[in-house]
């Protein structure tokens, strides 16, 4: 069954066609909460994380990805600490240029320089994550330009 023809089986309300991602621990209980209820109130009930149940094999995320039309990464300054959020990413890439999804970057307290160049803290991190593995660290750095290249949102103030 074709995508599109899948949509019109399942409830829309039901179907997650939002996937986010995001670093967990610095953001979901600020920025991803408003964002959150945000796509709500307009009736897009976005896919995140937290509702798998503790235990669930990790590839269920890598499948809610594909599932989905549009991903959006929130990009922030500990982001690069996160081997998850990385492998996400370049998932959505992957996904992204085989056309099947459509991705808005958000950069949150981060500059999109600093994450295309990989510099400052946020470069630190990243290096110290990938260590030796090269395959690993070309996919991700591959990953994070990819996304720098699209049209994003920068915050960069409290709200």
């Amino acid at each position: 069954m074709s995508k599109a023809a899948s949509t019109n089986v399942v409830h829309p309300t039901l179907q997650h066609k939002v996937f986010i991602n995001f670093r967990g621990e610095e953001l979901r209980g600020n920025f991803i909460s408003y964002l959150i209820n945000a796509l709500k109130a307009e009736g897009i009930y976005p896919y995140i994380d937290n509702e798998e149940p503790l235990g669930e094999d990790l590839s269920v995320f890598f499948k809610r990805i594909k599932e989905s039309s549009i991903a959006i990464a929130v990009i922030s300054s500990l982001y690069s600490n996160s081997q998850w959020c990385l492998n996400e990413l370049a998932e959505i890439k992957e996904c992204v240029a085989e056309g099947k999804l459509v991705v808005l970057p958000v950069f949150y307290k981060v500059s999109v320089d600093t994450v295309r160049r990989q510099t400052s803290t946020f470069g630190e991190n990243l290096n110290r994550l990938v260590g030796t593995d090269d395959n690993k660290g070309t996919k991700w750095r591959t990953a994070l330009t990819y996304v720098t290249k699209k049209k994003g949102v920068s915050v960069h103030q409290k709200r």
